[in-house]
């Protein structure tokens, strides 16, 4: 599929992060049965979280004038606070049966099932209320998954809706910190994310979990939002208001905001070590980045001696 950057872009790009930590009560805590579970079935990775250096390497001179232009025609990031009351949760969720988000989720699931890979363990990295993930396992009864979240609220939800799926003894919830997995090392077959990474400060670290957990012959794909220039910032929260709902308008401003440009994006991925990675655009809201992968024949069988 190619490089992970294909413009040439600075793999050493930095920000000055204005973003404060997430909310310690929310991230580091492990709440519910669901964590007892993963350890005795040897999923979470037990000691510290494996750290990884970045070699110093030389800035471009395209690539740094491609930063200093996307600098000057958009925005600086902001922080970006995830759902968090209980209005803000039903909003979302009353979002989700709205034309636009159906079918971008419903893409989104497409996608991810046509990356190669069939059957063993998906993670999926701020799972939200879990719908993408169930909607996987409901389409392939060869997955297993796990779906991660900083928020209690979200996963209590995810949760409910799994046992109202029937799909309980298959999808794993649970509250946890994607800077600093508590998972262990090239497990995951398939690793999903949807429009969650600009929610954290350290969005590198994050990526860089990610490549940690993920098989090196596994599928990846994210999805994030694309921050919109000056001149286009107030159209595009206009537009996601109404594709969005009324009731998400505040919380798509503070995403949009918060999103990445490409230049951005390019210079994370480059940065956290993954490898055959493409990015790409999927509308004038989103970006993919996504790596197809093999299935394990091996994944089977060792998933359903840990979960049957």
């Amino acid at each position: 599929m190619g490089d992970a950057v294909h413009n040439g872009n600075d793999d050493h790009w930095r920000r000055r992060s204005h973003a404060r930590s997430m909310d310690a009560t929310g991230v580091t805590r492990i709440v519910g049965g669901n964590i007892a579970v993963l350890q005795h079935r040897g999923v979470l990775e037990r000691g510290e979280v494996h750290a990884r250096k970045q070699s110093p390497h030389g800035r471009s001179r395209s690539s740094a004038s491609m930063i200093f232009f996307s600098r000057l025609t958009h925005p600086a990031r902001i922080e970006s606070a995830e759902l968090a009351t209980p209005d803000q949760i039903d909003a979302f969720i009353d979002s989700r049966a709205l034309a636009y988000p159906t079918q971008i989720e419903d893409d989104f699931v497409q996608r991810a099932l046509g990356l190669g890979v069939g059957t063993g363990m998906i993670l999926d990295v701020g799972t939200r209320v879990g719908l993408i993930l169930l909607k996987m396992l409901w389409q392939n009864e060869n997955f297993y998954a796990i779906g991660m979240d900083t928020s209690s609220s979200l996963i209590e939800r995810a949760r409910e809706t799994a046992q109202a799926w029937g799909l309980g003894e298959r999808a794993f919830f649970q509250v946890g910190d994607a800077r600093k997995m508590r998972l262990k090392t090239a497990y995951f077959d398939l690793v999903i994310s949807d429009s969650s990474l600009h929610v954290f400060d350290d969005p590198l670290s994050v990526l860089r979990e990610i490549n940690r957990v993920l098989k090196p012959t596994g599928a990846l794909l994210i999805r994030e939002l694309q921050r919109p220039t000056r001149f286009q910032m107030q159209r595009k929260i206009d537009e996601c208001s109404e594709l969005y709902g009324a009731r998400m308008r505040s919380h798509m401003e503070t995403a949009l905001r918060a999103a990445f440009t490409r230049p951005e994006l390019d210079a994370l991925v480059r940065a956290s070590g993954l490898e055959r990675v493409r990015i790409s655009e999927q509308d004038e809201h989103h970006f993919y980045i996504e790596r197809p992968g093999d299935s394990d024949p091996n994944s089977w069988i060792k998933v359903r001696e840990q979960y049957m």
